[in-house]
This record gives structure tokens, sequence and C-alpha cells, in this order.
């Protein structure tokens, strides 16, 4: 039998406290899309009796579609390159796209093509 309890590193209360930070965040923001959306069908009804907030509704609907869901702004791309980067102010840049070779001069720099 092995030991098992090194591989588990067991969540801090700081971690607890985050993801319930987070899960009220986002409750707390979702009660106001919902609060802001009932506000709009009630000033429809208000204005338009209940055709106005039928019609309400039916915009609400549309915009959601149209919009589609919130997109999370908290993610991030991350692309690793075998080689070192190099200096583009100095050395200009070079890549392959497809099987066509592209080359550009340094800012400023020569237009001299790189030997081969």
């Amino acid at each position: 039998m092995t030991d098992r309890s090194a591989e588990h590193v067991a969540p801090t209360d700081d971690d607890f406290d985050a993801v319930a930070f987070e899960r009220a965040e986002r409750a707390e923001h979702e009660e106001r899309a919902a609060e802001l959306k009932l506000m709009a069908i009630a000033a429809g009804r208000r204005k338009g009796g209940m055709a106005g907030a039928a019609m309400a509704g039916a915009m609400l609907a549309v915009r959601d579609i149209y919009e589609g869901p919130p997109l999370d702004a908290d993610i991030v791309e991350v692309a690793e390159s075998p080689d070192e980067p190099g200096d583009i102010d100095t050395d200009g840049i070079e890549v392959t796209v497809g099987d066509v070779d592209v080359w550009a001069p340094p800012p400023g720099g020569t237009t001299d093509v790189p030997d081969a």
C-alpha cells in the first residue's frame, strides 16, 4: 500500500474564500441582470399594456440571442515556442506561414535579406 497523502494537496481557506467570493459576485451580477429585465418589462407594461410587456420581453430575447452569452474576460491564451525570441528591433523578423517564408527588416534598419 502506498502513501498517497503526499500527492494530495488540501485546499486552503483562501481557496474557499476566493471561490465563494466569485460565486457571490456572479450571483449578484445575475440578480442585477434579472432585475433590469423585469424593470424593462414593467416599463413596457406601463406604456403599452400587455402588448408593451410582450414586446419588451421579445426585444430582450432578441438581444440575448444576438449578443450571445457574456464572455469571461479572464481567459488568457498562452503560446510557447521552442526557440528563443529574437530582437526584432535589430534583426528584423523572419517567419514561415504555410509554405511561404516572410521576412521584414528592422524598423529604420537595413533592407538586406538575411543569409538563408
